[in-house]
């Protein structure tokens, strides 16, 4: 067991971000998302207000003092923080609702420049929970797993241990949201793109190549998007890897016929 975990974390040490590639598209529209539960909020304190009675009634027989009566005010409402001050609550609305690779990319470097991709991850993992229907939050929970393993390797601070676990975990995102939505691009592109840097294997190679043609198909039925060209250029490269060259540049071409200002495409059709 332990040789396979650190099979793994050898694997992953090779993600690069070349693996960490985010979509470039407009989202049609915004993906709806359940808050996080609020933290609870202590009960609110109790005042005690005692108050003397007048009696109506003459006291001179009584030398007694009057009874007292003890007057509770009702409790106030729960004050209910409010998440849109959250600054990680922000990052994660933002990061679900980018609207380009790139700024989903910056969305991350901040994040781990502040030192919050943690809290982050467990901000997305907690709105998992909480909406099992939303195939967008595993979907970026694994690219967020990803971006930690990367910045782990480029630090030299990860333990080959947790870096596999890492790893799988994120693994296990990508397929948790294609079994919420098995249609959702991202997803199957970048868990692709994660699976493409493992070392060759006969079944997991053929798992790469149905996944990509299969997303090349899907394609043909959407709104054509720039980066749907990325799905040529990786299918290309898994044929040249499993030592298929022809099918390599058939594919690259016709993803150069399909998207002509490519400039990866371009490059791998001029054989450079």
């Amino acid at each position: 067991m332990k040789a396979f975990v650190i099979t793994v974390a050898v694997v992953c040490l090779t993600v690069t971000a070349g693996i960490i590639v985010y979509l470039d598209h407009q989202k049609a529209a915004a993906t709806p998302v359940v808050e996080a539960p609020a933290k609870p909020v202590e009960a609110a304190t109790t005042d005690v207000t005692t108050t003397k009675t007048e009696s109506s009634v003459p006291l001179a027989s009584n030398s007694n003092p009057p009874p007292q009566t003890v007057m509770v005010a009702a409790a106030a409402p729960e004050a209910k923080p409010d998440d849109s001050a959250n600054p990680i609550h922000k990052a994660v609305d933002d990061l679900l609702h980018a609207k380009s690779a790139k700024e989903k990319h910056e969305l991350f470097q901040a994040l781990l420049k502040s030192g919050q991709l943690d809290q982050a991850i467990a901000e997305l993992k907690q709105r998992a929970t909480d909406n099992p229907t939303d195939a967008e939050i595993p979907t970026t929970l694994g690219e967020a797993l990803l971006n930690k393993v990367r910045d782990m390797h480029d630090s030299g601070s990860g333990d080959y241990n947790e870096i596999g676990i890492l790893a799988m975990q994120a693994d296990q995102s990508f397929n948790a949201a294609l079994k919420i939505d098995p249609s959702n691009w991202e997803a199957q592109f970048v868990k692709a793109s994660s699976m493409y840097y493992w070392p060759a294997d006969p079944a997991r190679d053929n798992d790469v190549v149905q996944r990509l043609t299969g997303l090349v198909d899907q394609q043909e039925t959407m709104a054509t998007q720039p980066q749907f060209a990325q799905t040529y250029t990786l299918l290309g490269n898994e044929y040249q890897k499993i030592g298929q060259p022809d099918k390599a540049m058939a594919t690259w071409q016709l993803g150069l016929q399909k998207y002509p200002g490519d400039a990866t495409l371009q490059k791998k059709v001029s054989g450079q």
